[in-house]
């Protein structure tokens, strides 16, 4: 007979699973990280696990105490076997039984207080637990290189530091404290059921070797289901992320519809693991449910032959097939939470230690200087950067001294590696070979904090944060004035803006700045940097959202702030680079030109190739404006 062949849901199912499957799977990860989890995280808060497990048991003992209480009403009140003495005994009875229902009361209200004290302390530990560990990730995340974030996807870190979190938080103290006390209940459960009879007891320990085959076929798909469910969510959010991100440019484009398809398929993925994981515990459950069935009922048929026999009453019959079941629910939640939820928080604690362990920022050395202030004398030695991944090196044996108080140019074609100077000015990476210093001092030798304080960056595309203009303008120095904050305004050329906003400095600017024209954004991320008074002051194309007139005031402002400080500006307008003191001339990652601008203009290079260029089209733009006045 021919194997049947896969279905198309079964080929598309196949196909996504291998798309996010594990493609390196680490040996023993799965206890370390549990391990890591308990020391770091959940430790802290044990003695309230440990009075969460003692009101669990309190609750979960009830079942054991029922049976018993029955066979005390069969066998020694009713007496089912003598129906005449319990008239004979009538008045022994009615105290036995008004001793029952205070006994029943009181494990009611016992129980109804211990699940009360359960649920208060299981969701302390866990919102703790969340807490601790959504701040260890923002820490980590807030200390990692740029370079991390280059090879990594936004959706990613907001899948883990969101959704991961969260499953730990419904898991992690439940899990644990109901792992501990169904294996208490089942050592509790085995040996009332050795003591009454051990021969039916051998029943319930002939069914644990098909648990545990069930467990070890299952968990492993479970498993990597799972793994493809966490990566498939992550894509999802990748999705969404860069979507609403570059919603413009879908619109532009017309491509609502094509992203729609995108995000069906993203969605659709998720949904079909989804169902796979669903349905592959729904089997392991099924499973485990029916050997519990099968031999709860076995033990009831035997003990009900015992009890025919004359050899068991049937008040313990009753409480042997009671206790029988009892222990046979903790063995399929222990089956259930070793086959369902442990897969699911392991690969869950994976990805949250992955991003813990991460590579930080560079560690400050112990001999690092706290520098409070600084020249501003800029030095590359022969450096040479590349990117991770990259072959070919960004910037390669630049060589360059910048006297303190300079006004630099930074010149070059696109991915001449102009960015790339700032970044490694700013420590966002250290060069590969070669050293950048500070006033003579390897950057590498000051403490990061310092050198940043002392370096400023103004970036090509400003981040603007949701919240007040004085909040997004006091983000560099919290502990700025009002007035500090106007100064720093008026030094951009921005505050007659801010005064014409409905509530001037405390309106609030929409998410990312949006509500904001590109040149204001750019003059109030430059107003947060002026306010921290930099030594040096790194502008990376800043000016170039700026119209002309815009642009000549905040030079001049720059120019009189910036008086015996460093300044280096990015730009392709030659206006800018005239007015600099030095110009530095970027191509391929190699330092081609560097010098004054009369000097430059000298010499043959693409310097002089821009000036005449911009020159040009500036008096082509003239005469075309000539031409159109005589015509009017």
């Amino acid at each position: 007979m021919k194997p049947a062949r896969p279905s198309v849901y079964e080929k598309r199912l196949e196909a996504i699973l291998d798309k996010y499957r594990d493609k390196e799977p680490r040996a023993g990860a799965e206890r370390e990280h549990l391990l890591r989890l308990w020391r770091e995280f959940v430790y802290p808060m044990r003695w309230r696990l440990l009075l969460a497990l003692c009101c669990a048991l309190l609750t979960n003992l009830q079942p054991y105490v029922w049976p018993y209480m029955s066979k005390i009403v069969v066998d020694s009140i009713l007496c089912v076997q003598h129906p005449e003495q319990v008239m004979a005994n009538l008045a022994q009875h009615e105290q036995w039984i008004i001793i029952l229902f205070v006994v029943n009361c009181s494990i009611h209200i016992t129980v109804v207080l211990a699940s009360w004290q359960y649920n208060y302390n299981i969701t302390l530990v866990g919102q703790r637990v969340v807490f601790e560990l959504r701040k260890a990730l923002h820490n980590k995340l807030t200390a990692l290189p740029l370079s991390f974030f280059d090879r990594t996807q936004t959706g990613r870190l907001l899948s883990v530091v969101l959704d991961d979190v969260s499953t730990i938080q419904a898991s992690v103290g439940g899990v644990a404290v109901n792992f501990c006390n169904n294996v208490i209940l089942m050592l509790i459960g085995t040996v009332l059921l050795c003591r009454m009879n051990w021969h039916l007891a051998l029943l319930v320990f002939a069914a644990i070797p098909f648990y545990v085959i069930n467990f070890r076929y299952y968990r492993p798909r479970i498993r990597d289901g799972n793994i493809a469910a966490r990566r498939a969510n992550t894509a999802l959010y990748n999705t969404v992320e860069e979507r609403v991100t570059a919603v413009r440019t879908l619109k532009v484009f017309g491509r609502e519809r094509a992203e729609v398809r995108s995000f069906t398929e993203s969605a659709n993925n998720l949904a079909r693991l989804t169902v796979h994981i669903l349905r592959l515990t729904s089997y392991q459950s099924l499973i485990a449910g029916a050997v519990s069935v099968a031999a709860t009922g076995a033990i009831l048929y035997l003990s009900a032959q015992d009890v025919l026999h004359g050899t068991m009453t049937l008040g313990t019959m009753m409480m042997f097939y009671a206790y029988s079941a009892f222990i046979f629910n903790p063995a399929v939640a222990i089956s259930d939470q070793l086959g369902m939820e442990m897969p699911r928080i392991s690969v869950v604690l994976r990805r949250i230690f992955d991003l813990l362990e991460a590579d930080p920022e560079p560690i400050d050395p112990p001999d690092a200087l706290a520098i409070t202030d600084a020249q501003g004398e800029i030095a590359l030695e022969d450096v040479t950067f590349t990117y991770p991944g990259d072959e070919a090196p960004t910037l390669h044996n630049v060589t360059v001294r910048i006297p303190a108080g300079k006004q630099v140019a930074v010149m070059g074609p696109s991915g001449a590696g102009k960015s790339t100077l700032l970044y490694l000015l700013m420590r966002f990476y250290d060069p590969e070979q070669g050293v950048v210093r500070l006033d003579g001092h390897d950057l590498r030798e000051i403490q990061l904090r310092k050198l940043r304080d002392r370096i400023t960056l103004v970036m090509q595309e400003p981040v603007i944060f949701s919240g007040t203009v004085a909040e997004n303008i006091r983000y560099g120095r919290l502990d700025a004035g009002d007035d500090e904050v106007r100064r720093a305004a008026r030094d951009a050329d921005l505050h007659e803006f801010i005064m014409s906003l409905p509530d001037s400095y405390e309106t609030v600017v929409g998410e990312r700045g949006m509500s904001l024209s590109g040149g204001q954004r750019q003059r109030l991320a430059l107003a947060a940097s002026l306010l921290s008074r930099p030594s040096v002051l790194l502008l990376d194309d800043t000016t170039s959202a700026l119209d002309a007139a815009t642009e000549a005031r905040v030079r001049a402002t720059l120019n009189r702030l910036m008086q015996g400080r460093t300044c280096f500006v990015v730009t392709h307008r030659i206006s800018t680079a005239m007015a600099s003191d030095l110009v530095i001339v970027l191509e391929g990652g190699r330092l081609t030109q560097f010098g004054q601008p009369g000097e430059l203009l000298a010499q043959d290079g693409l310097f002089r190739r821009v000036y005449e260029q911009q020159n040009r089209e500036s008096a082509d733009m003239a005469g075309s404006a000539d031409v159109s006045s005589a015509r009017a």
